[in-house]
This record gives C-alpha cells, sequence and structure tokens, in this order.
C-alpha cells in the first residue's frame, strides 16, 4: 500500500536550498510548471516539494500504480 504524506503547502517545510518550493511555486515537472504551489509533498526519503493540484494528482497517481505493480 502507497504511504502519501501531503500538507498544505508553507515556505516552513523548505530548506533556503529549495527556492522554488519556498517561494510557493510548483515544483514537480521541473520549471515548465508555472502554477502556484498548493500543497508540500513529502517524498518517502523525507525531502519535502511543493505542488500544484494538479501535478499532486499525477504523483499520487504514479505512487499507486507502482505500488500495484
Amino acid at each position: 500500500m502507497a504511504e502519501i504524506v501531503v500538507k498544505r503547502w508553507s515556505a516552513d517545510h523548505f530548506s533556503p536550498r529549495a527556492k522554488k518550493s519556498q517561494a510557493g511555486r510548483c515544483a514537480q515537472g521541473g520549471s515548465p510548471c508555472g502554477r502556484d504551489a498548493e500543497f508540500t509533498i513529502v517524498y518517502p526519503n523525507g525531502e519535502p516539494i511543493a505542488t500544484c493540484p494538479d501535478h499532486l494528482i499525477t504523483y499520487v497517481r504514479t505512487r499507486i500504480n507502482d505500488d500495484e505493480h
């Protein structure tokens, strides 16, 4: 079963190195996504990343699919 940790976005979730995430921009999908972050995903390795709603859905689908295989 995939365990997915999602929080409401906050600048406090990120180190100064994570400039895009800390600035409230979606960091999923690399630089092309210019949307605002609404959520923080915490990867299984503990690393947080800011994400928009569309990329959150993509992440959840991918994790669930990976877990089923």
